[in-house]
This record gives C-alpha cells, structure tokens and sequence, in this order.
C-alpha cells in the first residue's frame, strides 16, 4: 500500500487545524526545541528538573549502578542525588511556563499529543487511566512513557514507499526524521467523552468508504439499533466539512458524535496506510474498496461496522502488546502498575507543590 511523505506530513496536526479548527476541540500548538526532543528520546522514566532546578520523581536506566550501591551515608547520597540531577537532567523552565499558561486558557484541564500521535499507550501510568493532565509533568510523564510517541519522534515516515517534492534534496530515504524538525506539543480542552461515540472514517478517492466504532473492546446494543441514523450524520458531516477540502485523496479521519445533540466533532487524521489501525475493517478490503473509487467501476456504498454481540467484541485489552519499560519495572520494586503509579502521581504532586 503506497503511501508518501506528503500524504504523513498532512496528517501533522497542525498542517490541518487552520482549516478545521471550526469542527474540531478547542487545542493550542507549542512548538518543541530539539533540546527537549532529545530528552524524550533518552531511555529512562525522568521529568525534567523543576522551576528550582530540583530534580522529580525519577528513574534512569542508563544511570550507573555503582551509584545505587554507594555506601555513603544518606545525607551524602543526597548531596550526590542533587549533584547528578543538576549534570544529567534537563531544565525546560520556558517550556513548562507556557503548557501551564496554554492548560488554564484551556480551562485547566488538557490531553496531550504530538504532531501525529497522543500517549494513549501510556494511560496505564495514570491513577485514573486516561489521557486527562493538569500540570506539565502529567505531560511529560505520559510521553516519555509512550511507544506511540517514540514512533513519531523516530520513524514517522516508515510507511513510505513513494518519492515526492518534500523528500529530501540530497536524495535521501523518505523514512529517515533526521531532517524532520517541526515537532509540536498539541494541547487538547479537555472533554469526558463517551468512547461509544467515536467512530473511524476511511476515504478513498475523496469518496467515504466506510466507518466503524473505535472502541472495539466494548458491545454497545444502542449502535447496532442507530448506526443508519449515526452513519448518515458521519456522511452528512464529511460531505459538508470534510470532502474536496483535505489535500489528500486518500486518508482516515476520526470523529465524536455528541450522543444527545447528534452533532459531530472532526478529532483528528491519520494517513491511509497499515500504520493506521483498521479496527472492524481490514487493509486488503478497504485497498479494494479504494481502487474501485480510484477506478469509478463501483459505487462504493459505505456501511458502518460495530460490534454486534457481546462475543464479537475484541477480548484483548487495548495496546496490551504495548510492553511495561524494563525501567519502570525496576522502578516500581516490587509494587503492582496500579500503585506504583498511584505513589508516582504523589510524588510528582509533592514535588510540584514543593516548587510553587
């Protein structure tokens, strides 16, 4: 499946937002340093320094042991803590001013993204197992912990397969980031959004191919009894906002359906490719279904797919292949995920408290 640099680089948040930024959240763009990507992409759970320059909650893999196995007293320990944090930890103090600026112009309450992706992999980190952040170390604790993320800041483009005007000049491979610069932070209002209501769209051809339920973990009656009133709202909504207006021909894009009001929210774009998760559909079905839009021969009917039946669900839990970083593991001694991130989220809480 051909999918180019271009066709990833329109799916970049902030590529499209201008355009949409009518039928979508509310959201602020803060644009990132390479400094701080660099930080994200050091191995190792560890916020950066806080507005004292004290180090929080952290742990390094990297670090070495003879440093844990010091017999010094705890005082000097201290002392050598402090020390190494003010050497090997970054200091975003700017950076950490504006996400707490761009969270209360939001109302206080944000979930994060990059360019592409949000940390959603990483949820597990979170005392309530959402996206839902209200200080810059939330943030940060999310991204660091996310494979999603780290997808973005290293291969972004390793589903191309087709040369284009933006590769590089000097002839380089359109699956390299290293002239890939533009990274963004994406703060997003924060709203308690039913997941019952968030659909996936595929276009082919600038022709609406098909939808299906994101949360194809749960069986919801009430969808297979109003998918034909839903999907008419999804059709109505992408021939309105949506088709002739993205720049490409081929894509998928996300929308929430408020369940009272019907009214439909764009939530984000992702590139026509098998990076995209396909949920209720399969890629070799909707390559098919794209070609004959391609082709005109077929008219593509659009259905929306949903899980119909308690054993139709999918029993794996949501990016369970999503493995548990070697460094967490030995962070958490021992403790169960749900309490060491409860004992996290504390300290983190004491630490930012501690810097006010």
């Amino acid at each position: 499946m051909i999918v180019s640099r271009d066709d990833i680089l329109r799916c970049s948040f902030s590529k499209w937002h201008s355009q949409f930024s009518h039928a979508t959240l509310p959201s602020r763009i803060v644009p990132l340093s390479a400094e701080f990507i660099e930080y994200l992409n050091q191995d190792g759970v560890f916020l950066p320094l806080d507005s004292n320059g004290m180090p929080q909650p952290s742990y390094d893999s990297n670090r070495d042991d003879d440093d844990e196995d010091s017999q010094h007293s705890d005082s000097d320990n201290s002392e050598q803590d402090a020390e190494w944090a003010r050497d090997k930890i970054p200091s975003f103090p700017e950076l950490t001013a504006r996400i707490a600026d761009e969270i209360e112009s939001l109302g206080g309450v944000v979930f994060p993204k990059l360019n592409w992706s949000s940390p959603k992999d990483a949820t597990w980190m979170t005392l309530d197992g959402t996206l839902r952040c209200k200080t810059s170390a939330d943030i940060f604790l999310l991204l660091k912990s996310s494979d999603f993320i780290a997808h973005d800041l290293t291969c972004p483009f390793d589903a191309c397969s087709a040369p284009n005007a933006t590769e590089t000049s000097n002839g380089g491979d359109a699956s390299t980031v290293s002239d890939f610069q533009d990274y963004e932070l994406i703060l997003r209002k924060w709203y308690d959004l039913n997941p019952s209501m968030e659909f996936r769209c595929f276009v082919g051809n600038h022709v609406l191919l098909g939808a299906c339920q994101r949360d194809v973990l749960n069986y919801y009656p009430f969808l297979v009894d109003t998918r034909g009133d839903l999907l008419r709202g999804i059709t109505q909504f992408f021939e309105k906002e949506i088709q002739g207006k993205f720049a490409s021909s081929d894509y998928v894009f996300d929308v929430y359906i408020n369940k009272n009001t019907r009214k439909v929210w764009l939530i984000d774009f992702n590139p026509f490719s098998t990076t995209t998760d396909s949920l209720l559909y399969d890629w070799e079905e909707l390559s098919v279904s794209r070609n004959d839009a391609h082709e005109g021969s077929v008219s593509v009917v659009p259905l929306l797919r949903v899980v119909t039946g308690p054993n139709s669900s999918h029993n794996q839990p949501a990016y369970a292949t999503n493995r548990i970083p070697k460094d967490v593991v030995d962070f958490s001694d021992g403790q169960s995920i749900a309490e060491f991130a409860r004992v996290m989220a504390e300290q983190m809480a004491e630490s930012l408290n501690v810097s006010k």
